[in-house]
């Protein structure tokens, strides 16, 4: 039962005993009570007193001018002539008898909501409509007529201290809220500005690697010409040296000063160290060639960001380009698998290679290993990541992949690499994960679908290759 019932039904019943002992006035039945949404009455003569404190309210009693006056004794029907002495005697009588009916009952209604009061009974005629809030209904059916008791329960809080703390409260709900959506409408607009810089990025490496590329062609044709003269010089020197030999006693003078000077200036020493000098030029060429590459492998894509690729040279490439911010003592391991081609934006997919390598690289202290492993599941190209560091906490695993969440300290990452990797995954329809145990290590797993043969993408490969000056080979 609920309190709008349960004090209705006192109000009922205090009502009903009131009647009878003060106008001896027999009740035939009641009703029992109901909850309506308001005060809802056909009767003209209302008699009404409002309570307030913790919650408001109001008792009223509904009832006709014509079985009001039958109550007080006034049996004659109401006519114009007696009607203004008949409503003065049942204002009187029936706002002191709703007086009597509300001290009593009201004291029920305490027991429930602390601190009320009650106002001055008022009356009200003719027909009335009230607004909307929780209303209790019962029907007394007496000897003079029928008479309704309303019970009208607000539960709106009017204590002071109580209504500071609710709007407190909803106030720093509402701005908790405000607060979460500024904080999502931030990290979408990172995640747009890091995008719009991973494309700037892209065109910067093509540019770089363009620029690159040419002065490298005439370095390496240069080298290859430079190379071809050290052997010419190598082989005129040895024939030099059987000259000397077979004319040394015609004038002994001369090749006595010319085998000092040779001495002097360590012919040998000098053709040797020549050609290692030249081996390692071409060691940093091809080095210089494979960062070029990489770079071009960054930045190529088609006009949907798609492509062709194997991601083993994914890999190769992206484990070229940031060898060098890896810890000193770091192991890179490769276990590359036989694997088909799949249709990705390969830039993309080295950047979350790279992402997590880095990682990796940032978990290990002074020494450790990191084990990349890639082979073919199902149909599935899986990449599987794998390092020997600090590993993660627990309580962190759940949030990795959480834009702007991060356990380094501050200014040392923004927290949107992994973040970024989940979504570049997800639109390769593929899935990443990890597992990690604290104190052990950590280990990503890649999956992106296989695709065998590329369907509805057309790869326009182009080619631009700076004029080389040729040298005649001797």
């Amino acid at each position: 039962m609920t309190h709008l019932i349960q004090h209705t039904e006192v109000f009922r019943d205090v009502a009903s005993r009131a009647i009878r002992d003060m106008f001896g006035i027999d009740i035939l039945a009641t009703s029992q009570c109901e909850q309506h949404h308001s005060v809802v009455t056909s009767k003209t003569f209302l008699v009404s007193i409002y309570y307030t404190g913790t919650v408001y309210g109001e008792y009223l009693l509904a009832m006709d001018e014509q079985t009001a006056a039958n109550i007080i004794g006034m049996d004659e029907p109401i006519s114009d002539a007696n009607r203004g002495d008949v409503r003065e005697a049942i204002c009187d009588a029936m706002t002191e008898t709703l007086n009597t009916i509300v001290g009593e009952a009201i004291v029920d209604l305490q027991h429930t909501y602390a601190k009320l009061t009650i106002t001055a009974p008022r009356i009200m005629m003719g027909t009335v409509r009230y607004p909307s809030f929780q209303t209790g209904k019962a029907t007394l059916n007496t000897a003079a007529g029928v008479i309704e008791c309303h019970f009208c329960l607000d539960l709106m809080r009017l204590d002071l201290a109580t209504s500071y703390q609710e709007a407190m409260g909803t106030l720093i709900n509402v701005n908790a809220k405000l607060k979460e959506a500024n904080r999502h409408l931030a990290e979408q607009q990172a995640q747009l500005v890091l995008t719009e810089k991973m494309a700037s990025i892209g065109i910067l490496a093509s540019g770089v690697a363009h620029e690159i590329n040419n002065p490298l062609f005439f370095v390496d044709s240069n080298l290859r010409a430079l190379n071809n003269y050290v052997g010419v010089i190598e082989t005129i020197l040895a024939l030099y040296d059987k000259l000397c030999a077979s004319l040394q006693d015609t004038d002994g003078h001369w090749f006595d000063e010319v085998n000092m000077v040779r001495r002097e200036h360590d012919i040998e020493f000098v053709m040797e160290d020549t050609k290692l000098l030249m081996r390692e030029t071409y060691e940093g060429i091809e080095r210089i060639k494979s960062i070029v590459q990489g770079l071009r492998d960054f930045s190529q894509s088609d006009a949907g960001g798609l492509s062709e690729a194997n991601l083993n040279v994914v890999l190769e490439n992206t484990c070229g380009l940031i060898k060098a911010h890896l810890p000193p003592n770091c192991r890179l391991e490769k276990h590359l698998g036989d694997l088909p081609s799949v249709v990705c934006n390969a830039a993309e997919i080295g950047q979350v290679i790279a992402g997590v390598l880095l990682n990796a690289g940032q978990a290990i202290d002074q020494e450790g290993r990191i084990r990349i492993r890639s082979e073919l599941v199902g149909s599935d190209v899986v990449l599987v990541i794998e390092d020997d560091g600090c590993g993660i906490l627990p309580e962190h695993i759940d949030h990795i992949f959480e834009p702007f969440f991060t356990t380094r300290e501050e200014g040392q990452g923004k927290g949107l690499g992994l973040s970024i990797a989940y979504g570049i995954i997800q639109k390769h329809q593929g899935s990443i994960s990890v597992t990690s145990s604290p104190g052990t290590g950590t280990e990503f797993t890649i999956r992106i679908p296989a695709v065998h043969e590329l369907a509805s993408v057309v790869l326009l490969k182009t080619s631009m290759a700076p004029t080389i000056r040729c040298r005649p080979t001797p």
